[in-house]
C-alpha cells in the first residue's frame, strides 16, 4: 500500500523505535528501584566486609517439623565445622572463625495486650537472635530489646498498637500485660511505607516478643489454669516451661561466607537436609540476579498453584510481591526490545549492503579500466 511507502514509512518505524524505547526506560527504571529496595533490605550486604563475600538464606519451616533452639545450635555447629573443613575464617580476624555468621529465628502468633481498661489483639512475632539486624524498624520512639537481656520482659509495638494501648507514640518504657504479664515497651516501630510491605502487613496491630516470654505467655493462653497462676503472680511450673519450650521455630535467617557461587545455599540445603522435609529455602542476596528473575519467569502462570509446605511471614510475601514486579518489568523489557534489536539488526544489514556494494562497483570499475 502507497501509505507505507517512503518517508511515512520511516516515521512509522520512528515512531515505533521511540515507543519501545520510553517504555523500556520506564521499565528500567522501576526495576532499579525495586532492586535497590531490595539491595537496602539484604543483610549479606550490611554484614560484608572488605571483599569477603557472604550471602543471606531465608528457611521456612512447618510446624510439623518441631524445629527448635537446639536444632539451630546443632546447624550452627554443623556449619562452623564446614568453615574449618574449607579454612574460611574471618578475614579481620584470623585466630577466630566469630564474626562469620550472624543468624536469626522467628515464629508468630496473636496475643492480646491490656493496659488498664484498653484491651488490643495484636499478631505477635517470637524473635530470637539477631532478628533486629536482619528486620530494621524505622523507630519512632525507643530502640529494640536485645537477645542477650537478662529480663526477657521487653517488647516492641507498631504505632498502631501504641495508639490502642496508650492513645500516643512516644511511649517508651510504659507498662502493659500479656496474660496478667507485666511487660514494658522497648520501643515503637513505624509501619513500612512500601506498598509491598503494607499489602503484606495487613490491617491487624503487631508486636515483637522475646522468643522465650512468647512461649510462656503463649503457652499460659492454652490453659486456664496457668492464666490463674500468672493472674496472682505466681511462676509457671517445670512441666509447664518444658512445654513452652517446644514451639516451634517457623522462619530462621542466617548470614554466612559465600567463597563461591551457590556454595552458602548448597551447605545450607544439604545441612538441613531441605529437599526431604517440609522447608523452603530462599537465598535473598541473589533475588536481584537477572537469571534469577528469568528462572522464576518461566513459572509465572503457575504461582497461584503452589504447594508449598510453608506460610510465609509478612516480609517474605512482600518480598515475593516485589519479585513479581521484577518479573513483569523484565518481561515487558524484554518485549519492547525486540523491535529496536530487529531494527538495529535490519539496519546494520542494509549499511553492510551498502558497503559492500560500493567496493564490489569499485572492484568492478578497476578491472574494467585493466581491459
Amino acid at each position: 500500500m502507497k501509505v507505507f511507502l517512503g518517508k511515512t514509512k520511516n516515521k512509522i518505524r520512528f515512531t515505533a523505535f521511540l515507543i519501545c524505547a520510553m517504555v523500556a526506560f520506564v521499565c528500567l527504571c522501576l526495576l532499579h528501584e525495586t532492586n535497590q529496595t531490595d539491595r537496602g533490605l539484604n543483610a549479606a550486604i550490611r554484614w560484608k566486609s572488605d571483599k569477603q563475600e557472604f550471602s543471606y538464606i531465608s528457611v521456612y519451616i512447618s510446624p510439623e517439623e518441631n524445629w527448635k533452639e537446639n536444632d539451630r545450635n546443632t546447624l550452627i555447629s554443623n556449619l562452623k565445622m564446614s568453615f574449618q573443613q574449607n579454612s574460611i575464617i574471618n578475614e579481620n580476624r584470623d585466630d577466630s572463625n566469630e564474626g562469620l555468621v550472624n543468624d536469626c529465628f522467628s515464629c508468630e502468633g496473636v496475643m492480646e495486650f491490656t493496659n488498664g481498661k484498653n484491651t488490643a489483639t495484636a499478631k505477635v512475632t517470637a524473635t530470637g537472635g539477631d532478628f533486629f539486624f536482619f528486620h530494621q524498624p524505622v523507630w519512632l520512639s525507643g530502640f529494640a530489646y536485645s537477645d542477650n537481656d537478662v529480663m526477657k520482659d521487653r517488647a516492641i509495638i507498631d504505632k498502631e498498637l501504641a495508639w490502642q494501648l496508650f492513645g500516643g507514640e512516644n511511649v517508651t518504657g510504659m507498662p502493659f500485660k500479656i496474660n496478667g504479664n507485666t511487660y514494658y515497651v522497648a520501643g515503637v516501630a513505624d509501619t513500612s511505607q512500601l506498598n509491598e510491605d503494607k499489602k503484606a502487613y495487613g490491617e491487624i496491630s503487631r508486636a515483637w516478643l522475646p522468643y522465650s516470654a512468647f512461649c510462656k505467655e503463649y503457652q499460659g493462653q492454652e490453659g486456664t489454669s496457668n492464666n490463674a497462676d500468672i493472674a496472682t503472680g505466681s511462676t509457671m511450673d517445670t512441666d509447664t516451661e518444658e512445654k513452652s519450650n517446644k514451639l516451634p521455630i517457623t522462619c530462621y535467617e542466617i548470614v554466612l561466607p559465600d567463597p563461591v557461587k551457590e556454595w552458602a545455599s548448597n551447605l545450607i540445603e544439604t545441612s538441613l537436609n531441605v529437599k526431604e522435609r517440609k522447608m523452603v529455602a530462599i537465598e535473598n542476596s541473589k533475588r536481584t540476579n537477572f537469571l534469577y528473575v528469568m528462572d522464576n519467569l518461566k513459572n509465572f502462570f503457575y504461582k497461584t498453584s503452589s504447594t508449598q509446605p510453608v506460610a510465609y511471614p509478612y516480609w517474605e510475601n512482600a518480598a515475593q510481591a516485589r519479585d513479581t514486579k521484577r518479573e513483569i518489568y523484565t518481561a515487558v523489557l524484554l518485549i519492547t526490545l525486540i523491535y529496536p534489536v530487529i531494527l538495529f539488526i535490519r539496519i546494520i544489514t542494509c549499511i553492510y549492503k551498502t558497503i559492500d556494494g560500493k567496493i564490489k562497483k569499485r572492484m568492478n570499475k578497476k578491472h574494467a579500466y585493466q581491459l
